[in-house]
């Protein structure tokens, strides 16, 4: 007779040389077995205990019993395990641990914390020190401005033993990364080197120089520590990229509110159904343990606008409500996040409230010059909403700006504006970067139309339609959220053209 190890959290059974996996039910009706050991329980305690309100027969529980048996090697005339009491019910006879709970519980998202060091200058002049400092006290400030990072106080980063190993100063901190950086001038520049290293490893897990000609010593600053901030911070920096590979395949269940967090930011990126249905498993994880991120609800809302496109498992009304909910529910939490408030003001044109979208697009503005991905998708809802294409070019140009090595949504965001503010072969051009979203073929579909290339925007469509089939032209402006009447003339104009 085996002894087995049950764990509920994943539905399985463990001995020292088989495994068992086990569907969902039947590891609940084990685990009230198990639970009270020994005791027998009747077929209708077991049915209300795992069906609760759902009228089921009694043959489903024999029908359950009888999975557990097989997959315990046990036999209901000679049972080892589980017993039937005749005319009582069942009970577990032993040979079954029940493993404690290791499912994260419910609370507060427990967020990665970053160390700033302080700066090495490497010719030790005392003016640079304090420069440096300077400069690493505006990139304290500017890091905490992230809602998904925690950033340790400079009183406590400064002190720390830099003679001593990365891994022990990530210890002694209580943080998983750690920040370290070096100054150094030549004649009338200043380069400034930074790594950032993860203290439970000790890689490293990015690195980047700087080097500014020495004028304005405040501009030089600032600008280097929103550059940096950007890199390391937000659902696109370098933190949340490290933290994914421990975010694994275990299944949501398994997860932490932030592993799922950032587990569904790496599925987002991703344009296929399996991927937008795992993703939306481990965001709704993430909500469920802590209700009160908002930016879990903001990627939730990124998921269910997907759907609008990519998936035929809900109607375009169901998903635009989901979209809806979750804005909504994520501006109600923080109504400063630009992203959140960008995104917030594409959902209320969506679902026609212009004045409040636009509202709510210039309210974004007003936030976003210090976080690239925020100033991307400030500049898309103020195309798409407003028409306002200058001030979109302007976030845009920032966006790049603070985002040195962007990645490839950058280009297609700008070939968008380039395509509706009346650059049609810039569009295509910039679009070009970005091969691997669907969107990209319906700029360069509609770039090409402008232009009067004809077979090459047939050709571009036909791509379109491998790559997305339930894709239509007359869907794509709800979707998107394009409800400028400019924009939407620019539009209308590239498919009258095309005359499919």
């Amino acid at each position: 007779m085996r002894n087995w190890t049950f764990k509920p959290d994943i539905n399985r059974l463990e001995s020292d040389d088989e495994v068992a996996q086990l569907t969902g039910k039947a590891s609940a009706v084990l685990k009230l077995l198990a639970s009270r050991g020994g005791e027998v329980i009747s077929q209708d305690d077991i049915r209300h205990a795992v069906w609760q309100d759902v009228h089921v027969t009694p043959d489903l529980v024999r029908e359950y019993i009888f999975d557990l048996r097989q997959a315990l090697g046990d036999k209901a005339k000679q049972p080892h395990y589980i017993e039937t009491v005749r005319g009582k019910g069942y009970r577990l006879l032993g040979g079954v641990d029940l493993a404690r709970s290791t499912l994260p519980e419910p609370g507060p998202m427990r967020l990665p914390r970053i160390a700033v060091l302080r700066p090495d200058v490497l010719d030790g002049d005392l003016r640079w020190q304090r420069f440096a400092d300077g400069m690493a006290d505006e990139l304290i400030t500017d890091l905490a401005r992230f809602s998904d990072l925690a950033v340790i106080a400079r009183i406590s980063s400064f002190g720390a033993d830099k003679s001593r190993r990365m891994d022990k100063i990530a210890e002694d901190l209580g943080c998983e990364y750690v920040l370290e950086s070096s100054l150094s001038v030549f004649d009338d520049r200043l380069r400034a080197q930074f790594q950032l290293i993860d203290g439970r490893s000790g890689l490293h897990v990015w690195a980047e120089t700087y080097d500014r000609e020495i004028t304005s010593l405040p501009e030089v600053s600032s600008g280097v520590a929103l550059s940096v901030g950007n890199e390391l911070g937000g659902i696109a920096g370098a933190v949340n990229r490290a933290e994914r590979r421990y975010a694994t395949r275990r299944p949501a269940s398994e997860l932490s509110a932030y592993e799922n967090y950032v587990a569904a930011c790496r599925l987002e990126e991703h344009f296929d159904r399996e991927s937008m249905r795992s993703g939306l498993a481990h965001i709704e994880r993430a909500i469920e343990l802590d209700p009160e991120f908002a930016r879990s609800h903001l990627i939730r809302g990124f998921f269910c606008d997907k759907g609008l496109s990519i998936s035929d498992e809900r109607s375009p009304s169901e998903w635009l409500a989901e979209t809806a909910t979750s804005a909504a529910q994520a501006l109600e939490i923080d109504s400063r996040d630009p992203l959140i408030l960008s995104f917030s003001a594409r959902t209320l044109a969506s679902t026609g409230n212009l004045p409040a979208a636009r509202s709510v697009a210039i309210r974004a503005a007003d936030f976003a010059r210090n976080e690239s991905i925020a100033a991307l998708s400030t500049a898309s809802a103020l195309t798409l909403i407003s028409g306002n294409y200058a001030l979109a070019e302007e976030l845009l140009d920032v966006a790049f700006e603070l985002a040195p090595n962007p990645p490839s949504f950058y280009s297609f965001a700008k070939g968008r504006n380039l395509l509706f503010s009346g650059y049609a072969r810039e569009a295509e051009l910039s679009v070009e970067d970005a091969p691997e979203f669907e969107s990209t073929y319906v700029i360069r579909c509609l770039a090409q139309s402008l232009q009067g290339k004809r077979d090459d925007a047939l050709r571009t469509h036909e791509e379109l339609v491998q790559k997305c089939p339930y894709f239509k032209f007359e869907d794509y402006p709800e979707s998107l959220g394009i409800v400028s009447e400019a924009t939407l003339a620019t539009y209308e104009e590239a498919v009258a053209k095309l005359s499919l």
